[in-house]
């Protein structure tokens, strides 16, 4: 069964060979809106990898060769954000939510990233695993 990469999986996957060709073997799943996350923290400067835009669009593009996407439905979006208070999701944490979210309507079994604490409280049928 593949797992659920968040954006912060794929940024690590940008960077460390070995997490890479995991990837590359064992293939994936995300949300598009993950290759956009991740172009962001790739082009942004606040990590040690910081590329140009058309350098991490390339790389960007390279993940999602591996990559299988789930999309979630506006109602989804719309239930998820109902029961954020009850999950104890504000602000920017959303993100993680709606992760968590694609996670399980993927049934993948286990989500990727690079803060699994991020996810303690969002997932239900998934575990988080750091990379």
């Amino acid at each position: 069964m593949k797992a659920y990469w968040d954006s912060s999986a794929l940024v690590e996957a940008s960077a460390d060979l070995a997490l890479r060709t995991r990837l590359h073997t064992e293939g994936g799943v995300t949300r598009t809106h993950a290759l956009a996350e991740t172009f962001s923290a790739l082009t942004a400067g606040n990590l040690a990898l910081r590329v140009d835009p058309d350098a991490a669009a390339r790389m960007v593009d390279s993940l999602a060769q591996d990559l299988e996407f789930v999309e979630l439905t506006s109602k989804e979006v719309l239930d998820a954000l109902k029961q954020s208070r009850k999950r104890g999701v504000r602000g920017g944490r959303i993100h993680d939510f709606l992760h968590a979210v694609a996670a399980e309507k993927a049934k993948t079994g286990k989500l990727l990233t690079a803060d699994e604490n991020d996810f303690g409280s969002l997932l239900d049928t998934v575990k988080a695993e750091q990379v």
